[in-house]
């Protein structure tokens, strides 16, 4: 009896211990997908709600719309693929030092993919959602997700704050850097 105890409490305290180490290697790279995702997706929804009024994207959205589930899923993966390897580009340009490319790479191959995937998950999916093995993969994204939100919750809530209050104060200084481009390019007097 006396055995199985201590083997438990061992048992447990290794538990803890890997879920720590766990945690220390998961949580900053997952920091960094959460930030990105979460700036490129609300970013990619705003802008597409821009574009959804046109004629084209609307009638390109029926069409989309119509398709079946094994149609829809090989077009929405493509771009989804793209995206992360877009991603890890401009990650692996950043740390060569490489600003512009990185740059580059992240607005065109990772921006416009994550706007395709965007758009063709907003007009699909339900139809998505009804592949099974898709449906179970989402699940468990979206829980990873809320794991990493939850665990960068303080962090993430103290760098909003300071955004919004320094806001007003980057409102101001852009106010006045075109301000003065104007008065310099003659198109105000001083």
């Amino acid at each position: 009896m006396v055995y199985t105890r201590a083997m438990s409490s061992n048992l447990n305290g290794r538990r803890k211990w890997g879920r720590l180490l766990r945690d220390v290697l998961l949580l900053p790279p997952a920091l960094l997908y959460v930030i990105v995702e979460e700036v490129f997706w609300n970013g990619a929804k705003a802008l597409l709600r821009q574009i959804a009024r046109t004629g084209v994207v609307t009638a390109a959205q029926r069409k989309l719309e119509r398709l079946p589930a094994v149609a829809v899923l090989p077009l929405f993966l493509v771009p989804e693929i793209f995206s992360h390897i877009g991603g890890f580009w401009a990650s692996y340009l950043l740390i060569q030092r490489q600003w512009v490319a990185a740059m580059l790479v992240g607005v065109v191959i990772k921006g416009s993919a994550t706007l395709m995937v965007v758009w063709i998950y907003q007009s699909c999916e339900r139809k998505l959602l009804s592949v099974r093995w898709f449906a179970w993969l989402h699940r468990h994204v979206l829980r990873g997700r809320a794991w990493v939100l939850e665990r960068i919750r303080p962090g993430r809530e103290l760098a909003l704050r300071l955004m919004r209050g320094s806001r007003a104060g980057v409102a101001r200084r852009f106010a006045a850097i075109r301000q003065l481009v104007a008065t310099r390019m003659g198109l105000r007097r001083r």
